[in-house]
């Protein structure tokens, strides 16, 4: 299945396109045809099926909604997988082509390594399907070559007569059976109580083979059982009943009803090793964190994770000088690889804090630390706020995660601090990266930092949070009423339905020290 290359049919009525996707496809061992309108792709689909199309939008002739529709309305029990890839990037326009029958949607323009990615997942997903296809090819043509055995009884329960598939089924000649009594089909076991039940059966008792299709176990003339399914009907002929049985030797079915099970155990063992081994690992993680016990009147935070582990970071240190320093990180994806993309931060970022060093200097040192240690394609979105000991002065930074808000006292937005930086880890550090923004703050106003899984968080009915119903909520509620206020109201959104990404929120009262020691409170 993989020695003979995937076929590719390209839609695009743009040569330059055409010319890329052809480079990209032929640097990952595709075959590249190409259509320059719908109407020209459907025509190739319908003359020699490609395994796989990648789908233009806005073509002349047919344009790509169109050609979609009518390509998959050719396909006949085989997938084609077919990839819209427009520069249409509103969530219309990708409702609209995924309606209209396509199995994914990427916004160009397309870099080649998200390209590469999202074949290997599609080829991965085809050859998945045609290998489930394969095998259940291979159970129907099982099937279909058993021939079921047939064999008749009398009230005595002597055989009449069995077909020749019954008798090859059981061991025997043709014709060796007829005059026997049906139990030489079957194990001792069984075979003991036959005529007993038979003539309970004949005299009004309950009816337990009869009118029923049942697994039993049947014996071969060499004292082999094997797992069989018999259905019996009951005639009358001339006064006589006459028992019919329809007999099949399911041992292929039952052995792979057996692996299945077997299979799902093997699962389910492996689930629970995994579960054990990520408890394991979370552990770790918590008892490499330093979790004192502040509980900063100033500081109201959560987070809520979409698996067992954040890959969202808030951390609130106070330095010996009676700074506050706050810290939310967004790290890529979610779960454990999240979690582990943030991990890095926090011994650095203590001691940091401990040194009383300047906002710009702790956003410095955090982004050489993460550039040089994540995987290329890994980084941190993050928010830092730093609250000089009086509360009437900050400075904030913010990368890679939404803008921080300046609440007012009565919680309506009087500032926002936009997402101008690249988030922590993606190029090595400058001057002008680094550098946060300065603000005067008054008694009362309040930092709202919140990653972006908060607003973007969407329920079955497929709508976001929002950033309005955000700021609404936060409008609505007392300072230590907030962060519990968006709790719910982003349970209410989701209605039962799980998200898909970490949500934090973290918001920093605008007010002075107070006596309050230095200590560090992290969560993950």
């Amino acid at each position: 299945m993989n020695a003979t290359p995937l076929t590719v049919l390209v839609a695009d009525d743009t040569a330059a396109n055409r010319n890329m996707m052809g480079v990209f496809l032929k640097k990952l061992g595709y075959i590249a045809t190409f259509a320059v309108n719908g109407a020209e792709a459907v025509e190739m689909f319908e003359r020699e099926p490609p395994d796989l199309v990648l789908m233009d939008l806005m073509m002349p002739v047919m344009d790509g909604f169109e050609a979609t529709r009518r390509i998959r309305g050719l396909q006949a029990g085989a997938w084609t997988p077919i990839v819209i890839m427009s520069a249409l990037n509103t969530d219309a326009d990708v409702v609209a082509g995924l309606d209209a029958g396509a199995d994914d949607y990427l916004v160009k323009p397309i870099s080649f390594t998200v390209f590469a990615a999202k074949m290997r997942t599609v080829k991965r997903l085809l050859l998945m399907e045609r290998g489930q296809r394969e095998l259940l090819g291979r159970m129907r043509a099982i099937s279909d070559a058993v021939i079921d055995g047939i064999v008749t009884i009398d009230e005595q329960g002597i055989i009449q007569s069995a077909n020749p598939a019954a008798c090859r089924m059981f061991g025997h000649a043709d014709g060796a059976l007829i005059g026997c009594n049906v139990s030489v089909l079957m194990p001792p076991s069984y075979a003991e109580g036959h005529d007993d039940r038979l003539s309970r059966y004949l005299a009004g008792g309950p009816a337990r083979v009869v009118g029923q299709v049942r697994e039993l176990v049947g014996q071969r003339i060499s004292g082999e059982t094997f797992p069989l399914e018999l259905g019996v009907t009951e005639l009358q002929f001339g006064g006589r009943r006459i028992f019919i049985g329809v007999v099949r030797d399911i041992s292929e079915r039952v052995r792979i009803r057996n692996e299945r099970l077997e299979h799902a155990e093997r699962l389910q063992r492996l689930h629970d090793e995994q579960q054990r081994e990520q408890e394991l690992a979370r552990q770790v993680m918590l008892s490499q964190i330093d979790a004192k016990a502040l509980r900063d009147p100033r500081v109201h935070y959560t987070v809520m994770p979409a698996e067992n582990f954040s890959g969202d970071l808030v951390v609130v240190a106070c330095s010996p000088q009676g700074r506050l320093y706050a810290l939310l990180a967004d790290a890529t994806g979610h779960g454990l690889s999240a979690a582990v993309s943030v991990q890095p931060v926090l011994p650095l970022f203590y001691t940091l804090v401990a040194d009383d060093v300047p906002l710009a200097r702790l956003v410095r040192d955090l982004n050489d630390l993460l550039h040089q240690s994540l995987p290329v394609g890994r980084f941190v979105g993050a928010a830092l706020v730093c609250l000089e000991p009086d509360g009437t002065r900050g400075a904030v930074w913010v990368g890679g995660v939404p803008e921080v808000l300046l609440l007012d006292a009565d919680g309506r937005v009087r500032r926002r601090f936009a997402s101008s930086q690249l988030p922590l880890g993606v190029v090595e550090s400058t001057r002008e990266g680094c550098e946060p923004e300065q603000c005067a703050l008054v008694a009362g106003e309040q930092f709202a930092l919140f990653s972006d899984g908060v607003v973007e968080v969407a329920g079955d009915s497929g709508e976001p949070f929002g950033i309005e119903r955000f700021e609404e909520t936060l409008a609505s509620h007392a300072v230590d009423q907030r962060v519990e206020a968006v709790r719910q109201a982003l349970a209410g959104h989701l209605e039962g339905a799980s998200a898909h990404d970490d949500m934090s929120l973290l918001l920093l009262d605008a007010a002075a020290l107070d006596g309050h020691a230095a200590l560090h409170d992290p969560v993950i």
